[in-house]
């Protein structure tokens, strides 16, 4: 629901002296703490095997990154936690 919608939705309640009540979630760090070994568990938990399980496993395995700050470049480091955001598959994972 977009944001706007909700702040009229509270506006209206206030409006009819009524209660508002709301839970948010922010799952923006959550995607960084997906460890590979446990989606990898679950998939095969799942019935995922053969050529399609060897896909996701190459996937997430062997993952680098690298970050570069006022042109000081950092050690390339293997990403063990995690999975690629912006993908479309990101989703799926977590």
């Amino acid at each position: 629901m977009p944001l706007i919608d909700i702040q009229d939705k509270i506006t209206k309640a206030i409006e009819h002296n009524e209660y508002s009540r709301g839970i948010f979630l922010d799952l923006a760090k959550a995607f960084d703490t997906v460890d590979h070994n446990i989606v990898l568990t679950k998939l095969k938990h799942y019935g995922i095997s053969g050529v399609a399980f060897d896909w996701f496993s190459s996937y997430l395995h062997n993952r680098s990154q690298q970050v570069v700050c006022n042109r000081i470049v950092s050690k390339i480091r293997t990403v063990k936690f995690g999975v690629p955001q912006g993908s479309i598959l990101g989703p799926y994972y977590f």
